[in-house]
């Protein structure tokens, strides 16, 4: 009978036959009236269950002539819940609107104000780098639940947000500049200071010119930390517990030099000062750290693929070397700005400047926590363009501001051992964040600690491809896509709220997270 009454929804939604305006297929049609002088709302579509997604309303649209958006809308078993993806990377496509609609949210995301994939050109348009920077998540938020209130005639109950990368950087954008958006916001591996982030990928690309790493240097960098820095944590298991405790010095990269020549068991001196500048980062004359570097550990995670070695499928070069290309769309405006002799110091002011508008605010989160919101952050400790010591100094300065105490409130921070960018690497990564965002929002049950599984050998970009569509709720899919490799080891622990980490008791087995205690030194 059900399907029955969807084909027969379906049916009234044909062109020339007369709708029923209480129907689901008459609602989501109707949602064009909510077309204004900003909103340009198509008329809805609803669209059959499938394997992958239920019977739902797609509604589509452009705001401000420019933003492109989705919306997506259970027609049964709507909890009151609305999940936005904050999309990633350059943005320039649609997002994940379906992978949470069978657990009864609406979902919704948008393009950003332009298109095209991976493509920088969009910042020579101001309008258009606002948009990107802020504009658009604010505005198809306020549009997509006049859109979700007006099919189900009641309003969002519970909004939240996911993003990684530029969606973190969103994300935590939201909660700063717009704090009543948003219930509960997960904001992962969120790209803080993004002119930092282009000088260190920059500056990447530079030293790889110069001393190039290969596949094998890459190994024997991820051999050479395991040896150094296993066993801090007290368990053999090629990941680090606690990289804060794996200093460059101990790693002594001197000895790991070529004595008879290069090859493929040693590094030149050259190599040695590209994977010296990877873990220690940009310094001025005086030896003070500009731009932190990577924390040593999860080396053959797929990030030194992505942003070092290549090659990437997807791109020409490496995403470091696409930087340039990023740096000079930033800086047209600049008519004596030269990105040949572009020095990370001095023109770093400079190029912070201009990117003003896309950097996440001052960590001033009073008005997100009048509002009542929750926020959860996660970074992987070895994630290379997020890195987790950029990340460190953005918590130090939003706990000055905000205090301790009252930032435990609402702001729970995630470090996790053996991650690289959003996922993927050698520790146990693969965790569910959106369950303890819920609970905190609607339960006032705050994530003490969030059980995390290494649910297989993926790289990153392996691990991209088997998450396929499914963005929101990555954590089931790459569990579902682990499943298949019989041979992998698993292993669960758990993820500690920062500055803690998970230490083992001693006893009991080292793959079961029961046997972890989150402690703080």
């Amino acid at each position: 009978m059900r399907l029955l009454a969807t084909l027969a929804s379906v049916c009234l939604a044909l062109p020339g036959i007369a709708l029923a305006a209480d129907s689901p297929a008459g609602r989501c049609a109707d949602l064009y009236r909510l077309s204004d002088m900003d909103n340009a709302v198509e008329a809805g579509v609803l669209v059959l269950a499938s394997d992958a997604a239920p019977a739902h309303c797609r509604v589509r649209g452009t705001i401000d002539a420019t933003i492109r958006f989705e919306v997506r809308m259970p027609v049964e078993g709507w909890t009151g819940r609305f999940m936005f993806h904050a999309p990633g990377g350059l943005a320039g496509v649609i997002g994940d609107t379906s992978s949470l609609l069978g657990d009864g949210f609406a979902m919704a995301t948008t393009d950003t104000g332009h298109e095209a994939a991976n493509e920088p050109t969009f910042y020579r348009d101001d309008h258009a780098k606002l948009n990107f920077a802020f504009r658009a998540n604010h505005l198809t938020t306020v549009l997509a639940k006049r859109i979700v209130a007006a099919f189900y005639g009641q309003p969002v109950q519970y909004a939240y947000l996911w993003g990684c990368s530029n969606g973190g950087r969103a994300a935590l954008v939201e909660a700063l500049r717009y704090p009543d958006d948003y219930d509960g916001i997960i904001a992962g591996a969120p790209a803080i200071e993004y002119s930092q982030l282009l000088v260190w990928a920059y500056e990447t690309s530079r030293h790889q010119r110069r001393g190039p790493l290969a596949a094998e240097s890459v190994a024997l960098l991820d051999a050479n930390t395991r040896r150094a820095c296993d066993l801090l944590d007290g368990v053999a298991d090629g990941i680090v517990g606690d990289p804060r405790k794996c200093t460059v010095e101990m790693l002594e990269l001197g000895a790991l030099a070529c004595q008879d020549g290069p090859a493929p068991d040693c590094l030149t001196a050259a190599q040695i000062e590209t994977a010296r500048y990877i873990y220690t980062g940009v310094t001025d004359d005086s030896g003070a750290v500009v731009v932190p570097g990577v924390y040593p550990g999860g080396e053959l995670g797929g990030d030194f693929e992505l942003w070092v070695t290549g090659p990437v499928p997807f791109l020409e070069g490496t995403a470091s070397d696409i930087t340039v290309d990023v740096i000079e769309a930033v800086m047209h405006r600049e008519p004596d700005f030269d990105v040949a002799s572009f020095d990370p110091v001095s023109d770093l002011p400079r190029l912070r400047e201009v990117m003003y508008s896309v950097e996440v605010p001052t960590p001033d989160f009073s008005a997100f926590e009048e509002s009542g919101g929750k926020l959860i952050i996660y970074n992987g400790w070895h994630d290379q363009p997020c890195r987790a010591k950029t990340l460190e100094g953005f918590l130090a300065d939003a706990e000055e501001l905000n205090g301790a105490d009252a930032l435990d409130e609402y702001l729970r921070t995630y470090m996790v051992p053996g991650m690289v960018h959003c996922a993927a690497g050698p520790g146990a990564w693969a965790a569910d964040f959106i369950q303890p965002i819920v609970d905190w929002v609607e339960n006032d049950v705050a994530p003490d600690r969030i059980i995390a599984e290494h649910p297989g050998d993926f790289t990153f970009m392996e691990a991209q491809t088997a998450i396929t569509a499914r963005v929101v709720n990555w954590s089931d899919a790459i569990l579902e896509a682990g499943k298949a490799q019989q041979d992998a080891m698993r292993f669960t622990r758990p993820l500690c709220p920062y500055p803690q980490y998970a230490q083992y008791n001693g006893s009991g087995d080292t793959d079961d997270a029961e046997n972890y205690a989150c402690v703080e030194d």
